[in-house]
């Protein structure tokens, strides 16, 4: 199975929340709301693409959530004015982008104003036994009500620098091991890293102690890292203020990776002790452990509504949970209590809900076709000829595709 052989294969399209479309208003406004429509960009460099082209200053574009580079998307972004009354334009693009937009606003976007996201997804190179077993999955999941009941795994993209087989970084930020937190992230590259990211992370781990020389050589489009070199430099070595001088956000998604493991590592033992015997388990091989989505009629009535915590410095272990918990923090080798890092207020280990399951709605499977990616096998063979078939469902905002896409064994 493939996906993304082209961005068209995977489709996107946000949903604003009823409350905040209900405030969008004609009249001119502090902020202007657009639809982004965007292909071969994250959606921090088209924020930035964006600001550049409107003469906006750093963070007058904001957005409620990322959406993926390799992947046909729309979303929603707001445009700080530079006064009250002043008229945004009504559309604009540049390469790979365009802005169409709806109205005004009278705050900027925030997470809260994004309800679900619809994704439309070509999945290529299946085998007739892969289709097969993707009919079974969903009629597994299928909790009856029009909906598949699929649990609320954190998807990969979620665990940062583990992703690349690097460790959490959050890890050493526990133990107060600063230096190789910072290592971690502005001296080693990853495979998906840009050209000249790589190029700059590279020199830094070339050149790791040299701060006056780094910040000579090191391209000033790397602003970041050269925050946190000139702490080293004028500091004599501070690690921890150092890496406190990284964008905050970058700080915080290090502590989100891990949290998003260990709610993970929760997750499949909740399942594992509590639905295995009830019936059906369908097991996912994934990077960071296998994933399980029992059958919609094996899941207990308790756990359906469930909220599982993100676990907090403060999180006290409760049922239905507990024991799941106590065993992942044990192997592990750390307590909730330990959750916090020595010397510095934030980042933060923050106590957040989170369902155990999911409901994907809207849900729909397409007939099999021929894959034309794919040449045919020759003539005599006795290999099958590979399909191609779209998958189509919403999820609400927080929940992973490609999640759902392992719970139909892809």
């Amino acid at each position: 199975m493939s996906i993304k052989k082209s961005p068209a294969d995977f489709q996107v399209d946000e949903v604003l929340a009823a409350e905040l479309a209900a405030r969008i208003s004609s009249a001119p406004g502090p902020f202007a709301l657009y639809k982004l429509a965007k292909e071969g960009l994250a959606t921090p460099e088209a924020a930035g693409l964006i600001a550049k082209k409107l003469g906006a200053g750093p963070g007058a574009v904001a957005y409620a959530g990322l959406k993926d580079k390799h992947a046909q998307t729309t979303q929603h972004v707001t445009l700080k004015l530079a006064s009250p009354d002043a008229l945004a334009p009504s559309a604009e693009s540049g390469p790979y982008w365009s802005l169409e937009r709806l109205g005004y606003l009278d705050a900027p976007l925030t997470a809260e104003a994004i309800a679900a996201n619809r994704f439309r997804i070509v999945l290529r190179n299946l085998t007739p036994e892969a289709c097969a077993d993707m009919d079974e999955a969903a009629r597994l999941l299928a909790a009856g009500d029009g909906t598949l009941r699929v649990v609320n795994y954190f998807g990969d993209q979620r665990f940062g620098s583990a992703r690349h087989g690097q460790g959490f970084l959050a890890k050493h930020l526990l133990k107060g091991e600063f230096e190789a937190a910072l290592k971690l992230a502005i001296a080693t590259d990853a495979r998906k890293d840009r050209r000249e990211d790589k190029e700059a992370k590279r020199l830094i781990a070339k050149k790791w102690g040299r701060w006056a020389e780094l910040l000579r050589e090191l391209p000033r489009r790397n602003s970041p890292e050269r925050r946190a070199l000139e702490r080293l430099a004028n500091s004599s070595g501070d690690f921890r203020a150092a890496f406190t001088a990284l964008p905050y956000f970058q700080q915080q998604l290090c502590v989100y990776a891990y949290q998003s493991h260990l709610w993970n590592a929760v997750a499949r033992r909740l399942v594992a002790d509590r639905c295995a015997d009830l019936g059906p388990v369908l097991e996912a091989d994934d990077p960071f452990g296998m994933m399980l989505f029992p059958a919609a009629e094996s899941v207990p009535e308790d756990l359906r509504a469930l909220e599982l915590l993100l676990f907090g410095y403060k999180t006290e272990l409760a049922e239905p949970w507990k024991a799941a918990a106590e065993a992942v923090l044990a192997e592990e080798g750390i307590a909730t209590s330990e959750l916090r890092i020595p010397g510095v207020r934030r980042p933060f280990f923050g106590e957040v809900p989170r369902p155990l399951f999911v409901a994907v709605s809207k849900f729909a499977l397409d007939t099999p076709e021929t894959d034309e990616t794919v040449p045919p096998p020759p003539k005599g063979s006795l290999k099958a000829l590979r399909h191609k078939r779209a998958v189509s469902f919403e999820l609400p905002r927080g929940a992973y595709a490609t999640v759902v896409l392992r719970a139909l064994g892809q």
